[in-house]
């Protein structure tokens, strides 16, 4: 089999060179190969890439406004529960019969006899 020389062998330096980067793609089965093309391809990942980065920020803000809503319900639900037994508390406070008690034993009165009450008319 004989040696066959390449054209860009022949060629000067600067000929090789656009030679080898512009030269043009072999078919296959009639098909031309194209060289690929990297900004479509590069700005696609970039814009992938954002979608993705956006959609992780967007669960992540999600996750934590959950843990934030959560918290408060359960705050709310501990001031209800304390709201209930201060009204119970201040509704067994008021009482007649507990009110006789602390004036009894806590202030020192006592029930008047019959010639402390005085009717008005």
């Amino acid at each position: 089999m004989p040696y066959c020389a390449r054209l860009s062998d022949w060629l000067p330096k600067e000929e090789k060179m656009t030679e080898t980067t512009i030269g043009a793609l072999p078919k296959i089965n009639g098909f031309a190969l194209h060289r690929p093309r990297l900004l479509p391809m590069l700005g696609f990942i970039v814009l992938l890439s954002a979608v993705s980065l956006f959609f992780v920020w967007c669960r992540v803000q999600a996750t934590s406004l959950d843990y934030a809503i959560s918290s408060l319900e359960s705050a709310v639900r501990k001031a209800r529960q304390e709201t209930v037994e201060l009204r119970l508390e201040v509704a067994t406070l008021g009482t007649p019969q507990r009110l006789e008690q602390v004036a009894i034993r806590d202030l020192g009165l006592r029930l008047p006899v019959a010639k402390q009450v005085v009717t008005v008319d």
